[in-house]
């Protein structure tokens, strides 16, 4: 939104100044007039550079694009920044895009497409990772999100286990008899949540995600199973994260608030010469 005020801030001031002799009441010498109207051009044209360059800098210019089915939008997490960019489908279920690969080690990404993407102004939209060799459907974050914290596991290996003792249990009591959940009983509220869980839910780890939907760990051993032919990092293992409160604190960083700063102060000085030009001559 600070992006399309400035937009349409200059546009305003561009075009007023440019139709100078229809609104201003005194006769400006043909000097002034055209400098005031070149003026005006330039603001508008300043205008539409600093959102083409904001667009273009984030990726977002992708959207405005007409969708296209052969192509995918891909939410693309790195080591340092997240940014859009745009995709093609290839056979057999693949994606490729310009950008650094798994681990870094490729400038062209050649992406697992596990399917699920979400719509968005008819463009086909995928969270992907430079850690991950695969795109990551949201319900699958979600869940792995749910389980790192409801059962304290931080690797795929922990999941599995804690997965194939609770699977056999027949009562609440047998959570205790589990050495790795030992800490995580001494904590009631994490204990209470457990055990107020019905045995059958318990067993196939079965979790509420934020769209409704109910998954358990059969549903993510065989999303897992088609996401990772080549053996790629687990997303249990790795760093990926989409809690709202994070991204709002990478997109609210410093850098972004320097910017903000440094273009006011920039449309200050504009104005200034302009009102310099237009009532110091």
């Amino acid at each position: 939104m600070f992006f399309l005020t400035i937009l349409l801030m200059f546009g305003m001031f561009g075009t007023l100044f440019m139709l100078v002799d229809m609104w201003f009441p005194i006769y400006l010498i043909p000097m002034v007039s055209m400098g005031l109207k070149t003026m005006g051009a330039m603001l508008l044209w300043i205008g539409v550079g600093l959102y083409i360059m904001r667009s273009y800098s984030t990726g977002a210019h992708v959207f405005i694009d007409l969708p296209n089915s052969n192509q995918t939008i891909c939410v693309h997490q790195g080591k340092s920044s997240t940014k859009f960019i745009k995709g093609r489908k290839t056979e057999p279920n693949r994606i490729q895009a310009k950008g650094k690969g798994y681990r870094g080690t490729t400038t062209n990404m050649n992406i697992k497409d596990t399917g699920l993407p979400l719509n968005v102004a008819g463009h086909d939209v995928m969270i992907t990772s430079q850690d991950i060799g695969h795109n990551i459907p949201l319900w699958v974050a979600d869940a792995v999100d749910k389980w790192k914290q409801k059962y304290g596991v931080r690797n795929e290996e922990e999941f599995l286990s804690v997965y194939n003792q609770i699977k056999n249990i027949k009562t609440h009591r047998d959570l205790e008899r589990i050495e790795f959940l030992q800490p995580l009983l001494k904590d009631a509220d994490k204990k209470f949540k457990l055990y107020s869980m019905k045995i059958d839910d318990l067993r196939e780890m079965k979790d509420l995600l934020f769209d409704g939907r109910v998954v358990n760990v059969k549903n993510y051993l065989d999303w897992a199973e088609s996401a990772t032919p080549y053996d790629n990092e687990s997303i249990i293992d790795s760093d990926v994260s989409h809690r709202i409160s994070q991204m709002g604190n990478f997109l609210k960083g410093q850098s972004g608030d320097m910017m903000k700063w440094i273009i006011i102060m920039f449309v200050l000085v504009i104005i200034g010469i302009v009102a310099y030009q237009g009532f110091g001559v």
